[in-house]
């Protein structure tokens, strides 16, 4: 509660400040209006998320989280500067690491500059240094975990090389991080380019634009002290002429060389996933189904990735698939969803897990999830989100103590956003 107080006071000391400077602000555009831009960016996000896990001991965890987030943007073409402050506090903190005996939810209270940095803008290239967001693709090798209350950002230097007047429109990503800033305190380094397992990695990606509505990548990773991926991915929509409706695919296959310093596992491991999906654009709604496939071979891993949006919102398989994945992973799903304008979206998704490799005892059977979501937009910048997941493992992930407990999670969380360039 100490901490919710703190946490507090200084986002209303941070607007305070905002509050008194924005006269001055006001002032100075009106002189420079003509090449000269301000805007301001706050988030608020109050959560409520539960947390039970059988027969594991603990208490399970009800965790009261706010996320507040504010940001600064000052722009002069071509060159343009962000900072941007997250506050988490907790106002119910019936969970670990806060209180002992109950289960874990991954939101600490915190106070952090979760990005700070100066960008420049031209025609062929931009450049941006400073503790940032990267996100590449859908987010499976790299991003913000931006489902957590304190997200994941970097501290790095990226360039974003577009080549004109070309077929296919590529932009060549590199970047080089110094750090990762994770969502968790024991995830982080606290002084920038301090030695972690993960800093000085380095990414090179390149995007294209395809015929017939699609898009891809190639794509090569440095995971430092973890594995090095090379892969490529294709995507997009094929409309079906004459009905309302269209198909979605994506197909990704990628090679990692492993030298998990971490885990001490050394080795290759391929990655595979297939997704078809299609909507049904009707007067009432548009329906939506997917069914897919991810396969992660034995010591595939994904340290840097958007977890949670991957195998199950249980989270059973996070810390699995980011630093050993000792048996792989098969992920077999199915999404049935629903999505209106004015009623939102809801949706179901089914997994089936089971391992790519067979556990010393015999079984490949880890166990099955199921995901329900539904989310409303209640105001123009004010969003509701449902969401549950329940996890049950199977008899023979007892022998080898992976996603061998059955897991289930709620949680209800109101989103409001606002944005004023001045």
């Amino acid at each position: 509660m100490v901490a919710f107080k703190n946490s507090t006071t200084k986002l209303l000391t941070l607007y305070g400040i905002f509050q008194l400077i924005s006269p001055v602000m006001a002032a100075s555009l009106q002189q420079n209006s003509s090449n000269i831009s301000e805007s301001l960016y706050l988030l608020l996000r109050p959560r409520w998320e539960y947390v039970d896990v059988k027969d594991d001991g603990l208490s399970a965890a009800n965790a009261g989280t706010v996320r507040a987030q504010l940001g600064f943007k000052i722009s002069k073409n071509p060159f343009s500067f962000y900072i941007e402050n997250t506050l988490v506090a907790a106002f119910y903190d019936h969970y670990a690491p806060l209180s002992s005996g109950y289960e874990t939810v991954a939101d600490e209270p915190r106070d952090r500059i979760t990005q700070l940095w100066v960008a420049y803008t031209s025609k062929l290239a931009d450049v941006k240094i400073g503790r940032q967001v990267i996100n590449l693709d859908n987010q499976r090798f790299v991003g913000a975990v931006n489902w957590r209350q304190t997200p994941q950002t970097f501290d790095a230097a990226r360039a974003d090389l577009k080549i004109p007047n070309i077929p296919f429109k590529p932009v060549l990503t590199l970047a080089y991080i110094c750090d990762r800033q994770g969502v968790l305190s024991s995830l982080t380094t606290y002084r920038i380019c301090g030695y972690a397992p993960l800093s000085y990695s380095f990414l090179g990606h390149l995007s294209l634009k395809l015929p017939f509505n699609s898009a891809g990548a190639l794509y090569g990773y440095h995971f430092r002290n973890f594995a090095d991926a090379y892969g490529a991915n294709l995507h997009g929509n094929v409309k079906v002429k004459g009905l309302p409706l269209g198909v979605d695919y994506w197909l990704e296959y990628a090679h990692e060389i492993v030298h998990n310093k971490v885990k001490n596992l050394y080795g290759t491991a391929n990655y595979f996933h297939i997704k078809l999906g299609t909507a049904f654009n009707t007067q009432v709604g548009t329906p939506f189904i997917n069914l897919g496939y991810e396969r992660l071979g034995k010591y595939f891993v994904t340290p840097l990735a958007t977890l949670h949006a991957f195998n199950g919102w249980a989270d059973v398989f996070l810390k699995y698939t980011a630093v050993s994945n000792t048996y792989g992973l098969n992920d077999y799903y199915f999404t049935l969803g629903y999505k209106h304008k004015v009623y939102g979206k809801a949706m179901a998704v089914f997994h089936k897990f089971t391992s790519t490799k067979d556990f010393p005892n015999g079984g490949n059977k880890f166990g099955n999830e199921i995901d329900l979501l539904y989310t409303k937009n209640l105001a123009k910048n004010l969003n509701l989100t449902l969401k549950f997941a329940k996890y049950n493992a199977d008899s023979d992930a007892k022998s080898v103590g992976i996603g061998d407990k059955d897991t289930t999670k709620a949680w209800i969380m109101l989103t409001y956003k606002f944005g004023a360039t001045f």
